[in-house]
């Protein structure tokens, strides 16, 4: 079946030249120049990507992604002019699958394309394999994928970062297994920018201090010198 993508971009050459290039490469395009295009679009048909411009003239495709996110898994590939890499942190923090700067040449774009969809194939694969997992809970803890929230022991929501959400996801799926620093890079980076050891420590740090055993005030998350972190409890999936 033909893979069928999603272009949101108000800049007509640009979308002219996406929708051209793409479809010489088989896929089923469709181009629209707004967030309120892009939500009519997405009630009338199905997509397996979104390529999303950062600079929407109506809503900020930051803010976008936010939204989709907390209802779709539906991969988002950012594309934007700005340059600093706290943006493309941002946008990954968001949800989004990949992030590409303008200009970009075309065949790299087309690699990332493939790949997110490489990813996305994988974890539907899984996910039609096994009864989807909706809840995963640890000493007390509850951490909803669908809303990406989670609550601590006295039902109160933890507020999470984005990172830090998929980083505890990822612990929680291997509970009991230790996560190298290169699956984590991986499953949550992919290939979209360079990240040091430094700044998953940082993140781990962070999540550290906001998830607490409520008996004995320690994290359960440890880490294995050498090897990468582990979640030292039992997780019931549901």
């Amino acid at each position: 079946m033909t893979e069928r993508i999603l272009v949101v971009d108000d800049d007509r050459q640009m979308t002219g030249f996406l929708d051209r290039f793409l479809t010489k490469q088989g896929f089923d395009v469709h181009c629209v120049g707004s967030a309120t295009r892009m939500g009519l679009a997405m009630e009338h048909g199905e997509y397996d990507l979104v390529l999303l411009d950062v600079g929407l003239p109506d809503i900020d495709g930051f803010e976008v992604t936010r939204e989709l996110r907390r209802s779709s898994r539906l991969p988002i590939i950012l594309l934007t002019a700005r340059e600093d890499v706290f943006d493309k942190i941002i946008g990954l923090e968001l949800g989004a699958d990949d992030y590409v700067s303008k200009p970009f040449e075309p065949r790299e774009l087309l690699a990332r394309v493939r790949s997110v969809l490489r990813r996305s194939k994988t974890m539907g694969t899984s996910h039609e394999a096994l009864p989807e997992v909706r809840v995963l809970r640890f000493m007390g803890f509850v951490l909803d994928l669908p809303k990406r929230q989670l609550s601590g022991p006295d039902e109160r929501e933890v507020a999470l970062t984005g990172m830090e959400f998929n980083l505890l996801k990822v612990l929680a799926e291997n509970a009991g297994d230790v996560v190298s620093r290169d699956k984590i890079m991986q499953t949550i980076y992919g290939h979209a920018i360079t990240v040091t050891d430094r700044a998953i420590d940082a993140h781990i740090a962070r999540l550290r201090k906001k998830i607490l055993c409520p008996a004995s005030g320690n994290t359960p998350i440890r880490t294995v010198h050498g090897a990468g972190y582990s979640l030292a409890a039992q997780v019931c999936a549901e």
